[in-house]
């Protein structure tokens, strides 16, 4: 035997004992890839909307801090 031929019967030693007799592998069932996308887009929708909340809560605190000032500015 070769060295060419021992990966090749590798390889058929593996699709045999991988492929049951009179099978042949199958794709992924479609419920699959629709839950996985729509998993997908879940997360991105809630790393977006956390952002979006950090924003608010940053520029809320900017704002109170503004005004502390002007409070602060007012009694000298």
């Amino acid at each position: 035997m070769g060295p060419r031929a021992r990966p090749a019967l590798l390889l058929l030693m593996f699709l045999r004992t991988a492929v049951p007799q009179g099978r042949q592998l199958q794709p992924l069932p479609s419920d699959t890839l629709v839950i996985g996308v729509i998993s997908g887009i879940a997360v991105c929708v809630i790393i977006l909307f956390i952002g979006a909340l950090f924003r608010i809560l940053r520029k809320r605190q900017a704002s109170r801090e503004a005004m502390g000032d002007y409070v602060l500015a007012e009694c000298d």
